[in-house]
């Protein structure tokens, strides 16, 4: 079947493409996604980041030291000779590794680019790979030049976020609280691995045929949308560990399957200061599958095109099961029993192009297998 998965993406993603989102109504309100009972500032691993760098940066004493290249994406005690430096080149080399961390806390995104540091007769040099750099007096003054360098060439931070940061120069507390309070300010934000509720603000929202459904890129997961008005809706969102950093859409789509986009929203997804997650992984087959109690809802998310995902279910007393998916992932589901014989399947037989089953089920073991429609990927719920 041939849907244009294209155009689907497209417009979940909220991209401007071969195919382009359909125009956003003039609102009687101003649009707005905000997240609920959020007051702005930094979280406490972001603070934690912060207090970390500064106290690293105040151990590179003045002196002269080595030429060191610290890397974003490897741990600064990876760098070569590092076991042989003196202490306060450690702890400069330390201050930019935190500088880097700081800056990915914030939602920053682009890490691919080297710093290049040295201290010599009593200065501390700092410059990003591919483009120069400056001397200062203190290696807090570098730590900031540093922070203020990534944020002012990442083209994923807004115009106004990048004003905030750089009129702070060189007082890296102050680019890093500037920072979190021009985010939450002009913009919803919120942190990998976090769940939130937030209030969507429009106009043309509807609940005929159920409530709007709301949709993200990969890594923002809708657990759940509430209808309050033709102007505002609630929902919960889960913001998995492997979201993508900076700036996401979020749309929402009155239900039906004409794709009527009512609202386009961003949303700045930032690191929190959290440890790295493990990557997620796939219940590939009936072995590794997921036990689905009943009733439940569980959250998944195919990784590859052709990755298909089992969940195991035990049926105690004999009865219909009914099964469904939510979400903004077009994707089918097959019930199988402990044999492996289809009992049935089914694509669109839910809201928007999710699925929906029943089956009248005797005690036993039953699994459903799902997977993507058309080859794409993305996170989604069973219910």
């Amino acid at each position: 079947m041939n849907r244009g998965l294209t155009q689907k993406l497209l417009v979940l993603a909220g991209l401007a493409g071969a195919v382009a989102l359909a125009p956003v109504p003039a609102f009687a309100a101003e649009p707005s996604l905000t997240v609920n009972g959020s007051g702005g500032g930094i979280s406490s691993g972001t603070q934690s980041l912060l207090n970390q760098a500064r106290s690293a940066a105040q151990g590179a004493t003045a002196g002269t030291g080595s030429t060191m290249y610290v890397d974003p994406a490897s741990p600064v005690s990876a760098m070569p000779g590092y076991g042989a430096l003196s202490a306060a080149d450690q702890a400069f080399a330390q201050s930019m590794a935190y500088g880097y961390q700081l800056y990915k806390a914030m939602g920053g995104t682009n890490l691919d680019r080297q710093a290049v540091i040295q201290r010599k007769d009593g200065m501390f040099y700092v410059g990003l790979d591919g483009e120069g750099g400056r001397w200062f007096a203190s290696p807090e003054q570098a730590l900031s030049f540093l922070f203020n360098s990534l944020v002012a060439k990442d083209d994923k931070i807004s115009s106004g976020t990048k004003k905030a940061v750089i009129t702070c120069a060189q007082d890296i507390l102050c680019a890093v609280l500037a920072m979190a309070d021009e985010l939450y300010k002009t913009i919803a934000t919120v942190a990998r691995g976090s769940t939130v509720d937030v209030t969507i603000t429009g106009s043309g929202f509807s609940n005929v045929g159920g409530a709007p459904v709301v949709a993200s890129g990969d890594g923002i997961v809708t657990l759940g949308v509430t209808y309050v008005s033709s102007e505002k809706l609630g929902a919960k969102l889960q913001v998995l560990p492997t979201a993508t950093l900076g700036e996401n859409m979020v749309g929402v789509f009155n239900a039906g399957k004409s794709y009527q986009n009512v609202g386009a929203y961003k949303i700045v997804v930032t690191d929190g200061g959290t440890a790295a997650a493990a990557a997620a992984t796939e219940s590939a087959t009936k072995a590794t599958a997921t036990a689905l109690a009943t009733p439940a809802t569980v959250t998944g998310k195919l990784l590859a095109g052709s990755a298909e995902q089992f969940y195991k279910i035990t049926v105690n007393s004999a009865g219909t099961l009914t099964l469904a998916s939510t979400g903004g992932v077009d994707v089918k589901g097959t019930l199988e029993d402990a044999n492996g014989q289809v009992l049935a399947t089914n694509e669109d037989g839910g809201t928007w192009y999710n699925f929906k089953l029943s089956r009248a089920v005797t005690p036993g073991t039953y699994y459903l297998r799902v997977g993507h429609c058309c080859g794409g990927t993305g996170a989604y719920q069973i219910t």
